[in-house]
Protein backbone atom coordinates (compact mmCIF):
# COMPACT_ATOMS: atom_id res chain seq x y z
CA UNK A 1 0.00 0.00 0.00
CA UNK A 2 2.98 2.61 0.60
CA UNK A 3 4.03 2.45 -2.84
CA UNK A 4 0.83 3.52 -4.27
CA UNK A 5 0.98 6.75 -2.49
CA UNK A 6 4.41 7.97 -3.08
CA UNK A 7 3.93 10.88 -5.35
CA UNK A 8 5.79 10.75 -8.42
CA UNK A 9 8.88 13.37 -8.97
CA UNK A 10 8.39 15.76 -12.19
CA UNK A 11 5.64 18.04 -13.46
CA UNK A 12 2.15 17.26 -11.98
CA UNK A 13 -0.35 16.21 -14.52
CA UNK A 14 -4.17 17.28 -14.46
CA UNK A 15 -6.34 14.36 -14.03
CA UNK A 16 -10.26 14.26 -14.61
CA UNK A 17 -13.38 12.16 -13.85
CA UNK A 18 -15.29 10.69 -16.23
CA UNK A 19 -17.96 9.50 -13.98
CA UNK A 20 -18.16 9.54 -10.52
CA UNK A 21 -20.31 10.90 -7.39
CA UNK A 22 -20.27 12.58 -4.25
CA UNK A 23 -22.27 10.77 -1.35
CA UNK A 24 -23.64 12.84 1.32
CA UNK A 25 -24.89 11.42 4.42
CA UNK A 26 -26.94 12.63 7.11
CA UNK A 27 -27.07 10.44 9.93
CA UNK A 28 -30.08 11.16 12.66
CA UNK A 29 -30.68 8.94 15.68
CA UNK A 30 -34.96 9.12 15.82
CA UNK A 31 -35.66 6.01 17.60
CA UNK A 32 -35.44 3.34 20.32
CA UNK A 33 -35.99 0.71 17.85
CA UNK A 34 -37.15 0.72 14.11
CA UNK A 35 -39.33 -2.41 13.18
CA UNK A 36 -37.70 -3.49 9.98
CA UNK A 37 -40.18 -6.17 9.54
CA UNK A 38 -43.15 -3.91 9.89
CA UNK A 39 -41.46 -1.54 7.16
CA UNK A 40 -41.25 -4.50 5.04
CA UNK A 41 -44.71 -5.17 5.36
CA UNK A 42 -45.96 -1.57 4.04
CA UNK A 43 -44.15 -2.90 1.15
CA UNK A 44 -42.29 0.53 0.24
CA UNK A 45 -41.36 1.19 -3.89
CA UNK A 46 -37.88 0.73 -3.94
CA UNK A 47 -37.04 -0.78 -0.34
CA UNK A 48 -34.20 -3.59 0.27
CA UNK A 49 -32.38 -5.09 2.23
CA UNK A 50 -28.47 -4.39 2.81
CA UNK A 51 -26.79 -6.84 0.60
CA UNK A 52 -22.86 -6.72 -0.66
CA UNK A 53 -22.24 -7.51 -3.94
CA UNK A 54 -18.94 -8.08 -4.53
CA UNK A 55 -17.77 -11.44 -4.01
CA UNK A 56 -15.31 -13.03 -2.19
CA UNK A 57 -15.62 -9.59 0.16
CA UNK A 58 -19.20 -10.48 0.76
CA UNK A 59 -18.33 -13.05 3.59
CA UNK A 60 -16.11 -10.87 5.40
CA UNK A 61 -19.15 -9.11 7.38
CA UNK A 62 -22.56 -10.67 8.39
CA UNK A 63 -25.36 -8.75 9.50
CA UNK A 64 -27.80 -9.34 12.49
CA UNK A 65 -30.37 -7.49 11.12
CA UNK A 66 -29.73 -5.60 7.44
CA UNK A 67 -30.87 -2.49 7.34
CA UNK A 68 -33.57 -1.15 4.95
CA UNK A 69 -33.08 1.32 1.90
CA UNK A 70 -35.67 2.97 0.28
CA UNK A 71 -35.46 5.62 -2.21
CA UNK A 72 -36.99 9.75 -1.40
CA UNK A 73 -37.83 11.98 -4.15
CA UNK A 74 -35.06 13.73 -5.86
CA UNK A 75 -34.19 17.46 -6.23
CA UNK A 76 -32.12 19.87 -8.11
CA UNK A 77 -29.18 21.82 -7.16
CA UNK A 78 -26.73 23.77 -8.89
CA UNK A 79 -23.00 22.35 -8.62
CA UNK A 80 -20.36 22.96 -10.69
CA UNK A 81 -21.71 25.65 -12.31
CA UNK A 82 -24.91 23.83 -13.27
CA UNK A 83 -28.19 22.07 -12.15
CA UNK A 84 -27.67 18.84 -11.22
CA UNK A 85 -30.34 16.58 -10.27
CA UNK A 86 -29.53 14.86 -6.49
CA UNK A 87 -30.82 11.29 -5.53
CA UNK A 88 -31.82 10.71 -2.03
CA UNK A 89 -31.85 7.24 -0.72
CA UNK A 90 -32.89 6.62 3.17
CA UNK A 91 -31.65 3.39 5.38
CA UNK A 92 -33.43 2.50 8.32
CA UNK A 93 -31.27 0.75 10.77
CA UNK A 94 -33.19 -1.58 13.60
CA UNK A 95 -31.70 -0.09 16.57
CA UNK A 96 -32.87 3.53 15.91
CA UNK A 97 -30.96 5.40 13.38
CA UNK A 98 -32.13 7.08 10.15
CA UNK A 99 -29.27 8.01 7.48
CA UNK A 100 -29.74 10.18 4.17
CA UNK A 101 -27.70 9.80 0.96
CA UNK A 102 -27.43 12.27 -1.06
CA UNK A 103 -26.34 11.52 -4.56
CA UNK A 104 -24.38 13.64 -6.01
CA UNK A 105 -23.29 13.02 -9.74
CA UNK A 106 -20.11 14.42 -10.55
CA UNK A 107 -20.78 15.81 -14.57
CA UNK A 108 -17.91 14.30 -16.66
CA UNK A 109 -14.08 15.29 -17.52
CA UNK A 110 -14.58 17.34 -14.00
CA UNK A 111 -10.92 18.20 -12.92
CA UNK A 112 -9.51 17.17 -9.63
CA UNK A 113 -8.93 20.62 -9.11
CA UNK A 114 -13.06 21.33 -9.46
CA UNK A 115 -13.77 18.77 -7.02
CA UNK A 116 -11.50 19.95 -4.84
CA UNK A 117 -13.27 23.34 -4.78
CA UNK A 118 -17.21 21.81 -4.43
CA UNK A 119 -16.20 19.35 -1.83
CA UNK A 120 -15.28 22.48 -0.05
CA UNK A 121 -18.47 24.23 -0.40
CA UNK A 122 -20.28 20.70 0.34
CA UNK A 123 -18.85 20.99 3.62
CA UNK A 124 -19.69 24.49 4.72
CA UNK A 125 -23.64 23.97 2.95
CA UNK A 126 -26.05 24.37 5.99
CA UNK A 127 -28.89 23.58 3.40
CA UNK A 128 -28.03 19.61 3.25
CA UNK A 129 -28.71 20.08 7.11
CA UNK A 130 -31.77 21.28 6.73
CA UNK A 131 -33.21 19.03 3.84
CA UNK A 132 -32.02 16.10 5.60
CA UNK A 133 -34.12 16.96 8.44
CA UNK A 134 -37.30 17.88 6.15
CA UNK A 135 -36.80 14.45 4.54
CA UNK A 136 -36.21 12.44 8.22
CA UNK A 137 -39.42 14.11 9.58
CA UNK A 138 -41.32 13.20 6.71
CA UNK A 139 -39.75 10.02 7.25
CA UNK A 140 -40.74 9.32 10.80
CA UNK A 141 -43.94 10.51 10.00
CA UNK A 142 -44.82 8.11 6.60
CA UNK A 143 -43.19 5.11 8.99
CA UNK A 144 -45.78 5.57 11.79
CA UNK A 145 -45.63 2.81 14.76
CA UNK A 146 -42.88 0.84 12.73
CA UNK A 147 -40.41 3.75 14.70
CA UNK A 148 -40.65 2.86 18.53
CA UNK A 149 -40.05 5.86 20.80
CA UNK A 150 -39.70 8.45 18.30
CA UNK A 151 -37.44 11.54 19.12
CA UNK A 152 -34.80 13.02 17.15
CA UNK A 153 -31.72 14.15 19.32
CA UNK A 154 -30.77 16.79 18.43
CA UNK A 155 -27.38 16.79 19.51
CA UNK A 156 -26.54 13.00 17.92
CA UNK A 157 -26.69 14.05 14.20
CA UNK A 158 -23.14 12.74 12.43
CA UNK A 159 -22.14 13.81 8.67
CA UNK A 160 -19.96 12.26 6.90
CA UNK A 161 -19.18 12.54 2.53
CA UNK A 162 -17.56 10.06 -0.13
CA UNK A 163 -15.94 11.21 -2.95
CA UNK A 164 -16.38 8.17 -5.28
CA UNK A 165 -14.89 7.92 -8.99
CA UNK A 166 -15.48 5.20 -11.23
CA UNK A 167 -14.04 5.94 -13.76
CA UNK A 168 -11.20 8.18 -14.86
CA UNK A 169 -10.85 9.80 -18.19
CA UNK A 170 -8.30 8.11 -20.15
CA UNK A 171 -8.37 5.00 -19.08
CA UNK A 172 -6.08 6.34 -16.12
CA UNK A 173 -6.19 3.42 -13.31
CA UNK A 174 -6.15 4.27 -9.67
CA UNK A 175 -2.29 3.09 -9.28
CA UNK A 176 -1.57 5.66 -11.99
CA UNK A 177 -3.56 8.74 -10.27
CA UNK A 178 -2.37 7.95 -6.75
CA UNK A 179 1.26 8.57 -8.07
CA UNK A 180 0.97 11.59 -9.62
CA UNK A 181 -2.43 13.42 -6.95
CA UNK A 182 -2.32 13.53 -3.34
CA UNK A 183 -5.85 13.70 -2.23
CA UNK A 184 -5.26 14.89 1.17
CA UNK A 185 -6.68 18.58 -0.13
CA UNK A 186 -9.93 17.23 -1.09
CA UNK A 187 -9.91 14.83 1.99
CA UNK A 188 -9.28 17.88 4.68
CA UNK A 189 -11.54 20.37 2.34
CA UNK A 190 -7.97 22.59 1.95
CA UNK A 191 -7.23 25.27 -0.86
CA UNK A 192 -3.66 25.39 0.64
CA UNK A 193 -0.89 23.15 0.19
CA UNK A 194 -0.05 20.95 3.27
CA UNK A 195 2.93 19.67 4.70
CA UNK A 196 4.31 15.69 3.68
CA UNK A 197 3.73 15.35 7.48
CA UNK A 198 0.07 15.82 7.43
CA UNK A 199 -0.23 14.37 4.00
CA UNK A 200 1.37 10.92 5.59
CA UNK A 201 -1.34 11.20 8.48
CA UNK A 202 -4.32 11.87 6.21
CA UNK A 203 -3.58 9.09 3.76
CA UNK A 204 -2.37 6.31 6.30
CA UNK A 205 -5.38 4.48 6.14
CA UNK A 206 -5.88 3.96 2.77
CA UNK A 207 -6.45 0.27 0.79
CA UNK A 208 -6.20 -1.21 -2.57
CA UNK A 209 -6.96 -4.89 -3.73
CA UNK A 210 -6.45 -4.50 -7.12
CA UNK A 211 -4.45 -1.63 -9.01
CA UNK A 212 -7.53 -0.31 -10.65
CA UNK A 213 -8.73 0.60 -6.92
CA UNK A 214 -8.37 2.57 -3.70
CA UNK A 215 -9.69 3.73 -0.75
CA UNK A 216 -8.69 5.93 1.59
CA UNK A 217 -10.53 6.72 5.15
CA UNK A 218 -11.00 9.66 6.91
CA UNK A 219 -12.92 10.53 10.21
CA UNK A 220 -15.24 12.91 8.22
CA UNK A 221 -15.24 11.31 4.47
CA UNK A 222 -13.27 9.12 2.13
CA UNK A 223 -12.06 8.84 -1.12
CA UNK A 224 -12.91 5.55 -3.10
CA UNK A 225 -12.00 4.63 -7.06
CA UNK A 226 -14.59 1.86 -8.03
CA UNK A 227 -14.75 1.28 -11.31
CA UNK A 228 -17.40 -1.78 -10.79
CA UNK A 229 -19.45 0.65 -9.26
CA UNK A 230 -20.87 -1.16 -6.19
CA UNK A 231 -21.16 0.41 -3.32
CA UNK A 232 -20.74 -1.94 -0.91
CA UNK A 233 -17.36 0.20 0.34
CA UNK A 234 -20.01 2.73 1.00
CA UNK A 235 -22.61 1.11 2.82
CA UNK A 236 -19.71 -0.44 5.06
CA UNK A 237 -18.77 2.83 6.21
CA UNK A 238 -22.26 4.55 6.66
CA UNK A 239 -23.13 1.26 8.67
CA UNK A 240 -19.97 2.10 10.93
CA UNK A 241 -21.29 5.46 11.20
CA UNK A 242 -24.70 4.30 12.51
CA UNK A 243 -23.00 2.16 14.77
CA UNK A 244 -21.01 5.09 16.14
CA UNK A 245 -23.61 7.57 16.27
CA UNK A 246 -25.84 5.13 18.88
CA UNK A 247 -22.66 4.25 21.09
CA UNK A 248 -21.92 8.22 21.20
CA UNK A 249 -25.71 9.00 22.06
CA UNK A 250 -25.68 5.93 24.30
CA UNK A 251 -22.41 6.80 26.36
CA UNK A 252 -24.03 10.69 27.07
CA UNK A 253 -27.56 8.36 28.43
CA UNK A 254 -24.76 7.01 31.04
CA UNK A 255 -23.62 10.24 32.11
CA UNK A 256 -26.95 11.98 32.65
CA UNK A 257 -28.09 8.78 34.38
CA UNK A 258 -25.02 8.80 36.74
CA UNK A 259 -25.26 12.52 37.22
CA UNK A 260 -29.05 11.92 38.44
CA UNK A 261 -27.87 9.10 40.90
CA UNK A 262 -25.10 11.39 42.09
CA UNK A 263 -27.93 14.21 43.29
CA UNK A 264 -30.11 11.86 44.41
CA UNK A 265 -27.48 10.06 46.87
CA UNK A 266 -24.78 12.91 47.11
CA UNK A 267 -24.18 13.83 50.67
CA UNK A 268 -27.75 11.73 52.64
CA UNK A 269 -28.15 8.64 53.72
CA UNK A 270 -31.08 6.38 53.13
CA UNK A 271 -33.36 7.09 55.86
CA UNK A 272 -36.34 4.87 56.50
CA UNK A 273 -38.47 7.66 56.36
CA UNK A 274 -38.05 7.76 52.41
CA UNK A 275 -37.46 3.72 51.29
CA UNK A 276 -40.56 4.18 48.63
CA UNK A 277 -38.71 7.33 47.22
CA UNK A 278 -35.13 5.16 47.12
CA UNK A 279 -36.97 2.18 46.09
CA UNK A 280 -38.62 4.55 42.73
CA UNK A 281 -34.65 5.47 41.85
CA UNK A 282 -33.27 1.91 42.70
CA UNK A 283 -36.08 0.67 39.68
CA UNK A 284 -34.88 3.66 37.56
CA UNK A 285 -31.52 2.43 38.38
CA UNK A 286 -32.28 -1.33 37.23
CA UNK A 287 -34.53 0.15 33.94
CA UNK A 288 -31.61 2.14 33.27
CA UNK A 289 -28.96 -0.66 33.20
CA UNK A 290 -31.33 -3.06 31.39
CA UNK A 291 -32.20 -0.74 28.50
CA UNK A 292 -28.17 0.63 27.83
CA UNK A 293 -27.05 -3.15 27.88
CA UNK A 294 -29.84 -3.88 25.83
CA UNK A 295 -29.08 -0.90 23.22
CA UNK A 296 -25.55 -1.12 23.34
CA UNK A 297 -25.50 -5.05 22.56
CA UNK A 298 -27.81 -4.88 19.84
CA UNK A 299 -25.30 -1.93 18.24
CA UNK A 300 -22.33 -4.28 18.77
CA UNK A 301 -23.79 -7.57 17.79
CA UNK A 302 -25.73 -6.04 14.63
CA UNK A 303 -23.02 -6.78 12.48
CA UNK A 304 -19.91 -9.94 12.96
CA UNK A 305 -16.68 -10.36 11.19
CA UNK A 306 -16.91 -13.38 9.69
CA UNK A 307 -13.57 -13.49 7.71
CA UNK A 308 -10.41 -11.07 7.88
CA UNK A 309 -10.84 -9.94 4.48
CA UNK A 310 -10.25 -6.67 2.05
CA UNK A 311 -13.78 -5.92 3.65
CA UNK A 312 -13.28 -7.00 6.98
CA UNK A 313 -10.18 -5.00 7.34
CA UNK A 314 -11.58 -1.90 5.96
CA UNK A 315 -14.51 -2.10 8.18
CA UNK A 316 -11.88 -2.42 11.10
CA UNK A 317 -10.13 0.18 10.35
CA UNK A 318 -12.78 2.46 9.97
CA UNK A 319 -14.25 1.64 13.61
CA UNK A 320 -10.89 2.14 14.88
CA UNK A 321 -10.60 5.55 13.50
CA UNK A 322 -13.90 6.64 14.97
CA UNK A 323 -12.23 5.03 18.74
CA UNK A 324 -15.61 2.58 18.85
CA UNK A 325 -13.45 0.58 21.24
CA UNK A 326 -13.12 3.69 23.56
CA UNK A 327 -16.82 4.00 22.98
CA UNK A 328 -17.63 0.75 24.07
CA UNK A 329 -15.35 0.44 27.01
CA UNK A 330 -16.16 3.81 28.45
CA UNK A 331 -20.18 2.26 28.48
CA UNK A 332 -18.99 -1.24 30.23
CA UNK A 333 -16.79 0.91 32.78
CA UNK A 334 -19.55 3.61 33.50
CA UNK A 335 -22.54 0.76 33.59
CA UNK A 336 -20.44 -0.75 36.16
CA UNK A 337 -20.69 2.12 38.32
CA UNK A 338 -24.35 2.31 37.72
CA UNK A 339 -24.12 -1.59 38.66
CA UNK A 340 -22.07 -1.01 41.73
CA UNK A 341 -24.67 1.85 42.92
CA UNK A 342 -27.62 0.02 42.13
CA UNK A 343 -25.94 -2.76 44.71
CA UNK A 344 -24.89 0.23 47.49
CA UNK A 345 -28.50 1.22 47.47
CA UNK A 346 -30.37 -1.90 47.16
CA UNK A 347 -28.07 -3.56 50.17
CA UNK A 348 -28.62 -0.30 52.21
CA UNK A 349 -32.71 -0.26 51.43
CA UNK A 350 -32.43 -3.81 52.49
CA UNK A 351 -30.69 -3.15 55.85
CA UNK A 352 -33.00 -0.52 56.53
CA UNK A 353 -36.31 -2.05 56.02
CA UNK A 354 -34.59 -5.22 57.84
CA UNK A 355 -34.64 -2.53 61.25
CA UNK A 356 -37.75 -1.33 60.54
CA UNK A 357 -39.49 -4.87 60.37
CA UNK A 358 -37.17 -6.25 63.42
CA UNK A 359 -38.21 -3.03 65.06
CA UNK A 360 -42.09 -3.65 64.17
CA UNK A 361 -41.64 -7.07 65.47
CA UNK A 362 -40.50 -5.27 68.82
CA UNK A 363 -43.41 -2.80 69.14
CA UNK A 364 -45.54 -5.95 68.30
CA UNK A 365 -43.83 -7.76 71.11
CA UNK A 366 -44.29 -4.81 73.93
CA UNK A 367 -47.76 -4.27 72.70
CA UNK A 368 -48.76 -8.02 73.72
CA UNK A 369 -46.86 -7.99 77.22
CA UNK A 370 -48.58 -4.67 78.11
CA UNK A 371 -51.79 -6.27 76.68
CA UNK A 372 -51.32 -9.52 78.91
CA UNK A 373 -49.99 -7.23 82.28
CA UNK A 374 -53.23 -4.59 82.08
CA UNK A 375 -55.07 -7.93 81.27
CA UNK A 376 -54.51 -9.46 84.32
Amino acid sequence: MADILQPMEGPLKTFFVNRGKIIIYRLFDVAWEINLSAIEKMDREGAKRLKFSKYPYMKALEFANPPISFELPSFNKVLFNQSLKVNVVARAYDFGVLSIAFDLPVPPETSFAELEEVTRELDIDKSIEVQAREYVNALMESLGKAVVSPEIKEDFIEDYMIIYVEELKDGIKAFELMGAYDPTKLLLYEGDELSHFISKETLKHGFSYYPEDFIVINIDNAFIIEPTGSLDLPDILEFANAQYVELRYYDHVIDKELKAIYGELSGRRVSIFRLREYERLLKKITRTISEITEVTEKVNNSVKVTEDIYYAKIYRAFMALLRSRDWEAGTREKLEVVTNAYKMLHDEISAKRAYVLEFGIFILIVIELVWLVVGK
